[in-house]
Parts: structure tokens; C-alpha cells; sequence
């Protein structure tokens, strides 16, 4: 998330780094960077239809947040990282009765962490090309192994 924020940070000055942009943007990048994919398995309780495929009541599902994240019935170029656009209606915190019970915190910390730390360091920016971070694909958490910043 931290990459992507730095993107965000550094591709777009429209609309500065006031909490508005940033609650806007804040989600965008919870949608694209969905930091722990869920994947889960659940029983469906009724017979339903989902994407064309018949599920019965009693048979098994399971679900990624991260594929539904990228849903391009749900998200115009789900894989164009354009932080300028809506992205309220992500599952980075699950959905229904099965949501995240701490992601009102995890969106606090997101909102104080940021603002404070671009309030502080306004000139901070990426000291690599977004492109070359290593990111971990073999973790259960996403995320990179470093961030190399300047200011």
C-alpha cells in the first residue's frame, strides 16, 4: 500500500493532500492493493445463480476479495492504478457479517498515518521507479520488501 501511496502522492497534484483527496484515494488503493487476498470458502445456503454458474443450497464456494477487487464489472480497468477515481464499494475488508471487525481502526491509522506524514515531509517522494519495487508475492500479507524514499 505504501507503493501505491507514494504513486498516488507523486502522479497527482489535481487535487493536493488535503483529508478529502486522501479519504478518496485511501480507498482507491485499499481496491487495488488488496493487502491480505481472503480467499475463503463458504456454503451457500440457498440454491443462486452467480456469473452465469448455478450454485445449489449446501455446496461449497470460495471467494477471493482480491479477484472481486479487480472485477471489471465492478471497476472500470480494474488494473489501471488511477487514484483520481471512486473506488467506495471495495472488499479489502470483507463484506456483510463477515467484514473486518477492525476496519474502522485500519482506516483511522490509514487517514492520521498519511496525513500526518506528507503534513510533515511534503517533498517526500519515491527514490525508485514504482515499476522496480520488489513486491512480496509469497507472503499472506501483500506489500514490498522495501520503499526507498527521499525528500
Amino acid at each position: 500500500m505504501l507503493r501505491g501511496v507514494a504513486r498516488a502522492r507523486c502522479g497527482s497534484n489535481r487535487r493536493g493532500s488535503h483529508s478529502h483527496s486522501w479519504q478518496s484515494r485511501k480507498n482507491v488503493l485499499l481496491r487495488y492493493f488488496t493487502i491480505a487476498d481472503t480467499v475463503s470458502s463458504r456454503l451457500a445456503t440457498e440454491d443462486v445463480e452467480v456469473g452465469g454458474a448455478s450454485i445449489k443450497a449446501g455446496e461449497g464456494v470460495i471467494v477471493s476479495t482480491l479477484s472481486a477487487n479487480w472485477d471489471p464489472a465492478a471497476f472500470k480497468n480494474p488494473a489501471e492504478l488511477d487514484v483520481e477515481r471512486g473506488a467506495r464499494h471495495h472488499l479489502a475488508f470483507g463484506f456483510g457479517p463477515h467484514q473486518c471487525l477492525g476496519q474502522n481502526l485500519a482506516r483511522m491509522e490509514l487517514q492520521i498515518v498519511f496525513d500526518t506524514l506528507f503534513r510533515r515531509i511534503p517533498t517526500l517522494r519515491l527514490a525508485a521507479p514504482a515499476e522496480d519495487l520488489p513486491f512480496k508475492n509469497d507472503a499472506v500479507i501483500y506489500g514490498v520488501h522495501e520503499l526507498p524514499v527521499t525528500w
